[in-house]
C-alpha cells in the first residue's frame, strides 16, 4: 500500500504528496513534488513539475530524534528564485496535519552526520550549500523556521 494525493495549492497549482508502504510501515521517504499549469484557465491544461522536496525520517540516523523527525534530504527547483521551494516549506506548513502519517519536524540536513554530501568538481564535499543557508535564513526571517544550537539544524516552525 502507498500513500499518494494532489493537494490544489490555486487554480494552477497542487502538491503531490507520495509515501510508500513496506511490509506495514512506512518507508522513511516521502516525496512532494510541486507542478504548475502551463496555460492561463484550469481545463485541459498540461501540468510541468517545478519543485521537488524530498523528507527522510533522521531516526536510524540520529538517536536523539524520532520516527516522525525528518530531515530536508533534497529540495530541487528548476527555476531557483521562482518561490517555489518557499511554496513547499509553505504547504508543509499548512498541510502535514492532514497527512495519514504523522510529520513531528522537518529539518535541515547536517550532511556530517547524516552522510549528505554536495560535490562540486574541483572542490571538498561541501557540508551544506550556501544557497541551502540562505534559504533557511529567510525562513528564519519569516518566522517560519529557528536554528537549533543543540542540534546544529535548522527546523521548520509549525
Amino acid at each position: 500500500m502507498s500513500f499518494q494525493h494532489k493537494y490544489p495549492l490555486d487554480e494552477r497549482t497542487f502538491v503531490e504528496v507520495s509515501r510508500e508502504q513496506e511490509h506495514g510501515k512506512w518507508a522513511p521517504h516521502i516525496m512532494l513534488n510541486l507542478y504548475v499549469s502551463d496555460a492561463p484557465e484550469a481545463g485541459e491544461a498540461s501540468y510541468t513539475e517545478v519543485a521537488r522536496m524530498m523528507l527522510r525520517s533522521l531516526e536510524p540516523l540520529v538517536e536523539q530524534f524520532g520516527a516522525e523527525d525528518f530531515v530536508q534530504h533534497v529540495l530541487k527547483s528548476v527555476l531557483p528564485g521562482k518561490g517555489y521551494a518557499h511554496k513547499l516549506h509553505e504547504f508543509l506548513l499548512s498541510h502535514h496535519a492532514s497527512f495519514p502519517f504523522p510529520v513531528a519536524n522537518v529539518y535541515s540536513t547536517d550532511p556530517s552526520i547524516d552522510n549528505i554530501y554536495f560535490v562540486q568538481r574541483n572542490q571538498p564535499r561541501l557540508y551544506i550549500s550556501e544557497s541551502a543557508v540562505k534559504f533557511w535564513n529567510k525562513r528564519v526571517e519569516q518566522g517560519k523556521a529557528e536554528y537549533l544550537q543543540n542540534v546544529k539544524r535548522y527546523r521548520i516552525k509549525w
